[in-house]
């Protein structure tokens, strides 16, 4: 009970029945549960005790405008937490915008806060494509969306920097790929290890995009690789920072992050984008075996065509070897003809000769020398 200072005639209350006192007016006013929109700055999760202690944040333009402690119950966590699993295939985690159902709360130990009963995790997934659809109307309006698409891939690109991470299992089915054809082909590829989602994974690919800007010359194309997972994880390519630096990128960029639907910015943007990992590695290789196919056709269309020329040469040679048989004087004296010389010409007419010329007068078997009359 408060009781009156004698010298200062004020009421005085303790610190329990002040909390007391606010702890019962809240309950009168926010006596049922309400939606909220925020970031989950932190989730703060205790797997010792499975409760968990969000820390919420409300921004504008970039700026906190407000920030208020949540707390969500073990048996409401697991609840919570395995929803949005199944509906985003990732673990429920910090700075994610979040749609929850909460009711206010107020401890006499830790003040006021808000319990989060359940998350609508469709909301999430709209709060990504909303940033999507921003990034690419900003990209669009400087005029730079198909900037990296205008690079040239080599029709072999035989030497490729890799953005990956070496333990992914979209990076090892990508190079699985690439060294299954070793026997035929030569590819050289380099990993740059960078974190592929999550907070970290628009700086960490940023970093890197820069590093191969330094070495650019070295390789014919840059490749994304990322092992798949539910779209909140893609969020990070929808950055626009991180767009950006893809459409500058002196290289050709081709992408395979593993996942068939609701295809992001840096995907779209990308010189050429594969739908998984495997796929990615298979266009590439294509290239090589469809020059390869060319190639021998070429060949064999070659040897054909030689063949041909030799076969039409040799029908060529022969009609002239039986028109050159035609033309032997053996042949024309065999028919029972004979030719006649003079001096070792052939003599066509009478009046080449005179009298006392001498004559040779040749057969298909010996010859006779006259002096003519």
């Amino acid at each position: 009970m408060p009781y009156y200072d004698s010298n200062t005639h004020n009421k005085i209350f303790s610190l329990s029945e002040v909390c007391a006192s606010i702890k019962r007016t809240i309950n009168n006013r926010y006596g049922s549960d309400f939606w909220v929109e925020g970031e989950m700055l932190r989730l703060n999760h205790y797997p010792y005790n499975g409760n968990a202690f969000p820390d919420l944040i409300e921004k504008k333009d970039g700026t906190v405008v407000a920030q208020m402690r949540a707390v969500i119950w073990a048996s409401d966590f697991r609840r919570i937490a395995s929803k949005f699993k199944l509906y985003h295939s990732i673990e429920l985690k910090d700075g994610i915008n979040i749609l929850f159902r909460a009711s206010i709360i107020y401890d006499t130990f830790y003040g006021l806060s808000l319990r989060i009963i359940d998350i609508d995790p469709a909301f999430t997934l709209g709060q990504m494509e909303k940033e999507r659809q921003e990034c690419i109307d900003r990209l669009r309006k400087e005029n730079i969306f198909g900037l990296n698409k205008q690079k040239i891939l080599p029709l072999l690109p035989k030497r490729l920097a890799i953005i990956s991470v070496e333990s992914s299992k979209g990076y090892n089915d990508f190079v699985n790929i690439i060294n299954s054809y070793s026997n035929r082909y030569a590819v050289f590829y380099y990993l740059f290890p960078s974190l592929l989602q999550g907070d970290g994974a628009v700086s960490s690919i940023i970093k890197v995009l820069e590093k191969i800007r330094l070495v650019y010359d070295f390789f014919d194309a840059v490749v994304i690789i990322r092992g798949g997972g539910g779209d909140l994880g893609l969020s990070a390519y929808n950055n626009y920072e991180l767009c950006k630096a893809v459409l500058y990128c002196p290289l050709p960029v081709l992408t395979g992050i593993g996942h068939s639907t609701n295809e992001t910015v840096c995907e779209m943007i990308a010189f050429h984008n594969g739908i998984t990992p495997t796929d990615l590695a298979d266009f590439i290789m294509q290239r090589f075996v469809k020059t390869d196919e060319q190639l021998h056709k070429t060949i064999d269309m070659l040897k054909l065509k030689c063949a041909n020329r030799i076969e039409n040469e040799k029908e060529k040679l022969s009609m002239l070897d039986k028109y050159i048989d035609l033309l032997n004087p053996t042949n024309t004296l065999n028919k029972g003809y004979s030719v006649t010389l003079k001096d070792g010409k052939t003599i066509r007419q009478a009046n080449q000769l005179k009298k006392g010329d001498r004559i040779v007068t040749r057969f298909s078997q010996g010859e006779i020398t006259s002096i003519v009359e």
